[in-house]
């Protein structure tokens, strides 16, 4: 994969040379390019730490790690590429950027820079480290044996299919700032491998930034609780009543209650489905009156979840959610005529989830039980 961009990269810049002739002063070996996939970002008495790996290739070339400081984003790269041996850095197949903790507070100032830069794509997944260091885990993380750009893709996949299920790029990070003045951004955690003696990266729920900088955080219910919000979560798996059922899909509809002209709440409806993949022995989901049971607990569960979310979104003061913008598309006239503004509405605004869940899927369950020979 780092060797077909490479060839592509080699190529963009050729075309870019306007030379017909001959490659020009703008060639580059490929052998020397080392394409930079995983990117952190720190701040330590008010200089930006830069951090920079590489993944390994199908040749066997070791991964690169590399950093650098500078008294801006611009400086720290640049003294970054002046001191990496073996090789040009290039940015342009960046996969993930990292923001430590400190840098958090000050995320607005890393979007931006993505945003004017010429090289880091809008789309590349923004993540924060929760109580750490993005340079500990992009010079550390696999150890000898594997790589940052590998353990993050991983992560991130895992979140994907099985967790929250979204992983918010910088653009859609800094739309969301610009729309609702909050947004989330994947947390991520260090720690030892079961797997061996290195760091590796694991799921810490979700950042959350107001303003450009770092509020707070939503571990891992309250996480899995936008996802269901946002109608975006993965096939993630809840325990309820003693069965494991695994999301199959979810949506969210808002609908706004008013008394005269005064917002008085938000009814929030969730409708899910889902699949048994495991249930208590004996469990018969034959009769009607079981199944609704369980379904009734599996809705439960996932309006408690929502209820999380909602919870810490009023107690940050962060409508990371975009609340705000739906009831602005819905109601517009009454939207502006909200009296003190929604930021401050939101923090005591009434919001009642409820849900309504299926299963689609039992898996055998709707059979009574298999009794032995002597039953």
């Amino acid at each position: 994969m780092r060797r077909a961009a490479a060839l592509l990269l080699a190529g963009a810049l050729l075309a870019g040379s306007g030379c017909t002739g001959g490659v020009g002063g703008t060639y580059r070996n490929i052998e020397e390019l080392q394409i930079v996939e995983a990117l952190g970002f720190d701040i330590d008495n008010g200089r930006v730490l830069a951090s920079a790996a590489t993944g390994r290739d199908a040749s066997g070339r070791e991964a690169l790690r590399a950093s650098g400081d500078g008294v801006d984003v611009t400086s720290a790269l640049r003294q970054m590429r002046g001191l990496a041996a073996g090789g040009d850095l290039f940015f342009d197949s960046t996969g993930h950027i990292l923001l430590g903790e400190a840098a958090a507070e000050d995320a607005g100032r890393f979007l931006g820079y993505v945003e004017r830069s010429g090289e880091l794509r809008l789309d590349t997944p923004l993540l924060v480290a929760r109580g750490g260091t993005a340079r500990s885990l992009v010079l550390a993380a696999g150890g000898t044996e594997g790589d940052a750009p590998s353990i993050l893709s991983a992560l991130e996949d895992r979140v994907l299919r099985s967790g929250a299920g979204f992983v918010p790029g910088c653009a859609e990070i800094a739309a969301a700032l610009e729309r609702s003045g909050a947004a989330l951004a994947l947390a991520v955690r260090a720690e030892r491998s079961t797997a061996g003696d290195y760091d590796t990266a694991v799921p810490a729920g979700f950042a959350v930034l107001r303003g450009g900088a770092l509020v707070g955080y939503l571990d891992a219910g309250a996480s899995l609780g936008a996802g269901l919000l946002l109608s975006r979560a993965g096939r993630a798996e809840l325990y309820v009543s003693g069965a494991e059922i695994r999301l199959i899909s979810c949506s969210c509809d808002i609908e706004p209650l008013w008394d005269g002209e005064r917002l008085r709440a938000l009814r929030i409806s969730l409708s899910v489905s889902g699949s048994l993949t495991e249930s208590a022995a004996g469990a018969n989901l034959s009769q009607e009156a079981a199944r609704a049971e369980l379904e009734a607990a599996f809705a439960a569960e996932c309006s408690r979840l929502a209820e999380l979310c909602l919870a810490a979104s009023q107690a940050l003061e962060a409508d990371f959610l975009g609340l705000g913008a739906q009831l602005e598309r819905r109601e517009p006239r009454r939207w502006r005529e909200i009296s003190g503004g929604w930021d401050a509405l939101l923090p005591q605004l009434e919001l009642h989830v409820e849900a309504e869940a299926t299963l689609l899927r039992s898996y055998g369950y709707d059979d009574p039980p298999t009794r032995g020979k002597g039953g």
